[in-house]
């Protein structure tokens, strides 16, 4: 057998070899995964809808409305609640949500009023903030039931001289329970919790809307309804929702 015979020999092979030792060392690249692999999308922000027929109402601040200067700065007050019209609620018993730009050091008062009632259904002391944030309270805490199609008002206040109550730190807003509609009632529990707070605010509940966000802790939700009410100096204050004043 000669020499150059076997030469071609080796070189035929090598050349069938080598295609599919290029193809093993080079695989091709992996498709992309079916859309139905993807994981499930987030939640859109919510977007509050104002009722069309709002209640007469708002929200006003709350600052130090005295002449005589502390010697430590005052906290200011914010309720989370719409400007312009009462906010709605379908709970007896809603959690209302307050902001407190720093820690107090004065009491604070929690008053609700009803109309054509000479009394506040509920007039009481809750803890003061230690630090600046977002405090819930829970009415259930306080065994108050609120009635439908009644306008209340809600406030919070600091108390800088029980004697003088015109230097009082002083925020409010109006609240207005609607009759609870069983249908949406349904289609909220068999939501996803994440979904619930966009669910709320298309409806025009504004309280359910805000507790659900800040429950679950969902401060993109929280901050795009405070951003659709005129709060955006809010945005990004701590939730201090656990710390409930009962």
């Amino acid at each position: 057998m000669s020499t150059n015979w076997v030469t071609a020999t080796l070189v035929a092979v090598s050349l069938m070899v080598a295609p599919s030792l290029m193809v093993a060392q080079n695989p091709p690249p992996q498709r992309a995964p079916e859309p139905g692999g993807q994981p499930e999308a987030a939640s859109p922000p919510p977007a509050y809808k104002p009722p069309l027929r709002g209640a007469p109402g708002g929200r006003v601040g709350g600052a130090s409305r005295g002449t005589v200067k502390p010697v430590t700065p005052l906290a200011t007050i914010d309720l989370l609640a719409p400007d312009g019209h009462s906010g709605l609620t379908a709970s007896a018993t809603p959690t209302l949500y307050f902001y407190v730009s720093r820690r107090v050091n004065y009491p604070t008062r929690l008053t609700i009023s009803a109309p054509r009632q000479p009394l506040p259904i509920i007039e009481a002391n809750i803890p003061s903030p230690l630090a600046a944030g977002i405090y819930a309270v829970r009415l259930g805490d306080y065994r108050v039931r609120l009635d439908t199609d009644l306008v209340y008002t809600w406030s919070v206040s600091i108390i800088l001289n029980p004697d003088t109550p015109s230097r009082d730190v002083v925020a409010s807003a109006s609240l207005l329970r609607v009759p609870p509609d069983p249908n949406f009632e349904a289609a909220v529990r068999a939501a996803p919790a994440p979904r619930r707070a966009a669910l709320f605010a298309d409806a025009g509940l504004w309280y359910d809307a805000v507790a659900a966000a800040a429950d679950l802790d969902q401060h993109a939700a929280l901050a795009e309804l405070l951003s659709e009410v005129g709060l955006d100096r809010l945005v990004g204050a701590s939730v201090r929702s656990g710390e409930a004043v009962k």
